[in-house]
């Protein structure tokens, strides 16, 4: 949909055409996954009984309806599977003709309607906003795919709702949350979403109302941490994620994204600062290897990341996907690009059953995945991770391919399909992109590349930072990579010309980033490894599991030579047994 505020500020990527993409391999497969059994599978008369039956069995249940749209729609958008559709269409029909007369679209009982607490209690009628605000980018996210009225009609009168008790009631926001107002203020998100779609004044100036209570409503006998309570200031004055308001990660950067979808349409450099501060923090301190953070759902001290089983919860490796993705949608900078790669090849599938479709709530580096483990009082398969997994699946083909600074550009190596439109300053040309390979597998690519008529562009592709020795070769030319690891091949190109990639994807090994250890981590290409001690017991990869790719490493550990079988970190774990990513007492030069 064609929104009604243009974007003040340029974006430096544009994603490819999603009704267009289509992916073949082991990213293939696992999106696959994601839709053949958790879309098309979850129950959805379950995480609709809710709003049909108010009130909810638990005070959040209403987060799950939202999720489900936005990775469902997503989802849609790539496949044109007519039975996601069917679905889709379906819920938010009943969402919307469970809508009262005033516009309220939550779980609650009259009594509890934006109930408030003390801003810091959790298991209290204190959710009602973020439902809320699920509910709005679950319709938005409908609307702006399909253009359907009553979508965004519902979500105006939601919104309304909320400015009339809020702003116009003067009621605090952050009271009516838990973790130190954050859960309430994320719907800055879908509130700068409905102005950009809409113009309405209103909105925008609740969208400041919303940055403005970050500051205002600052009252240190009731916050975690006296000394980051202000979310905006904080992050400008010092930018340690770990010293603001309360450190709740994914609540957290749930109100970095509404920043950031806020300042394409509003432009305070204060809200990019603010939000590049808070990345470079997590990225450089708190990021554990396999591209998550938090433990027990908290951001930790520096360089502290504790590899137990509360590492890495699902909906941080989402939000924190979401805000790199917008990053590098407004900057166009290839190390945004490889934390992308970095996630989405490691926590984020880690975190999705590739036999059943299921969760984990937690990925940790030492332990076991519990998939639908987590204690949740609707039913045991839904869980705020497991219906934000498939969400950040659905969104892979959103920063893979596209235009960057003008130009095609492959920034994730993943087969299939990528249709690009770059403006060649007198219409729009179609750039299609054909990849052929094992990838992740096999290092080996073809990358055709298919034009209306032959158009001199540069091609952009991205050396991974793992990978120095990468080269594309056309046209007897091989190019390497420089400084900034994106690789400009500019040339008249015609139709099925094409490029031969080589990436070199040998085992490394590189030490953990907990300071508070001395292990080291095996990664081959952008795939962190591990053990798993059902492949120890049975002697090699179960039949039962899902993929068949086993690595050997040969390594020194405590004087004594040890052969190591390798696996993924997105495939170990299978059967709910222990694994590890993390190996204590291994020599440096290990034996080759």
């Amino acid at each position: 949909m064609k929104p009604a505020v243009e974007a003040k500020v340029g974006t430096a990527f544009e994603p490819a055409e999603l009704s267009g993409t289509r992916y073949d391999g082991w990213i293939a497969d696992r999106m696959a996954i994601n839709v053949e059994k958790r879309l098309l599978t979850l129950d959805l008369d379950m995480i609709l009984d809710p709003f049909v039956n108010r009130p909810g069995k638990q005070w959040w249940a209403g987060e799950h309806v939202g999720k489900f749209l936005h990775a469902a729609t997503y989802a849609w958008r790539i496949t044109g599977d007519d039975r996601l559709k069917t679905r889709i269409d379906s819920v938010v029909d009943t969402l919307i003709d469970t809508q009262l007369a005033n516009g309220y679209l939550g779980t609650y009982k009259e009594a509890d309607r934006f109930g408030q607490g003390d801003g810091t209690g959790w298991d209290a009628p204190v959710w009602d906003v973020w439902t809320h605000k699920y509910v709005l980018i679950g319709l938005l996210t409908y609307y702006r795919a399909t253009g359907h009225d009553p979508a965004l009609e519902a979500s105006r009168r939601a919104a309304d709702l909320l400015y009339e008790v809020f702003v116009v009631g003067k009621r605090s926001m952050r009271l009516a949350s838990a973790h130190q107002g954050m859960a309430a203020t994320s719907v800055l998100e879908p509130i700068a979403m409905l102005y950009g779609l809409t113009g309405e004044p209103r909105y925008l100036a609740f969208c400041h109302w919303i940055v403005d209570a970050w500051e205002d409503e600052n009252d240190p006998e009731t916050w975690m941490n006296e000394e980051g309570c202000r979310l905006l200031t904080s992050l400008l004055e010092h930018g340690n994620v770990y010293r603001t308001a309360g450190r709740k990660a994914y609540e957290m950067l749930s109100n970095l994204v509404g920043l950031l979808e806020l300042y394409r349409l509003d432009p305070d450099p204060r809200y990019l600062a603010a939000c590049t501060n808070a990345w470079n923090d997590i990225a450089t301190k708190r990021l554990y290897i396999v591209g998550t953070a938090s433990y027990h759902e908290h951001f930790t001290p520096d360089h502290r990341l504790p590899p137990g089983q509360a590492a890495g919860e699902g909906c941080v490796t989402v939000t924190w996907l979401q805000l790199t993705r917008h990053l590098l949608e407004l900057t166009g900078e290839v190390r945004y690009a490889d934390e992308l790669e970095r996630t989405t090849y490691n926590a984020l599938l880690a975190a999705q059953s590739p036999r059943t479709g299921e969760v984990t709530y937690f990925v940790p580096l030492l332990g076991r995945k519990y998939y639908n483990g987590h204690d949740v009082k609707l039913d045991p398969a839904i869980s705020c991770c497991s219906s934000s997994i498939p969400r950040g699946i659905a969104m892979i083909p959103t920063f893979a391919s596209g235009i960057l600074n003008g130009n095609p550009a492959l920034l994730q190596y993943i087969p299939g399909t990528h249709v690009l439109h770059c403006d060649s300053g007198v219409d729009r040309r179609k750039v299609t992109l054909h990849v052929r390979g094992d990838y992740p597998r096999s290092g080996d690519l073809e990358v055709q590349v298919d034009v209306e008529q032959a158009t001199r562009f540069s091609l952009v592709l991205r050396a991974p930072a793992w990978a120095p020795a990468f080269e594309a070769t056309i046209g007897g030319v091989t190019h390497i990579p420089s400084a900034g690891r994106l690789i400009d091949i500019e040339r008249v190109w015609s139709a099925g010309d094409k490029v031969r990639v080589k990436i070199p994807l040998e085992i490394r090994q590189i030490p953990d980033r907990d300071k508070a250890g001395n292990a080291v981590v095996f990664v081959r290409g952008p795939q962190v490894l591990a053990t798993d001690t059902a492949i120890e017991a049975n002697g090699g990869i179960p039949e039962s599991w899902w993929g068949d790719t086993l690595y050997t490493r040969i390594v020194r550990q405590e004087g004594v030579d040890r052969e190591l079988r390798l696996l993924t970190f997105a495939d170990a774990g299978q059967d709910k047994e222990d694994y590890a990513v993390l190996h204590e007492n291994i020599e440096a030069n290990d034996v080759p």
